[in-house]
């Protein structure tokens, strides 16, 4: 289980933002962007999650969209909370469903064809 999945493909952030979107919105999340290269994704709710602990669902991850040298965009998914209002158990619930995301991101930037490399 990571604690960051790293993708890169082609594009500029306004490009892959709607990608994003499309591919999480069905999963639940939700999108709350600072700017057209930072967002944080959310599914569920932090208060039922603390009420609730492992039998919650809360799930926060950090979205930074980098533009490199060589023209390419990493796409970096990091975790915005650790999942300890659920204890060990609620820990291991967010990064599993980290890596999950990474998948469903990997398969819409390659059905789109856009992805360089996971």
């Amino acid at each position: 289980m990571a604690d960051s999945v790293k993708l890169v493909v082609t594009g500029t952030p306004e490009q892959v933002g709607p990608v994003l979107e499309q591919a999480l919105q069905p999963e639940g999340f939700r999108f709350t962007w600072a700017n057209p290269a930072d967002c944080i994704i959310e599914k569920g709710s932090r208060t039922k999650a603390l009420l609730l602990g492992a039998f919650g669902t809360h799930y926060k991850y950090r979205v930074l969209l980098r533009p490199q040298p060589d023209g390419n965009l990493v796409v970096d998914l990091g975790l915005a909370t650790t999942g300890m209002s659920g204890g060990a158990v609620g820990v291991a619930k967010v990064r599993r469903k980290l890596d999950e995301v990474g998948r469903v991101l990997t398969t819409a930037f390659q059905n789109n064809g856009t992805l360089v490399h996971a």
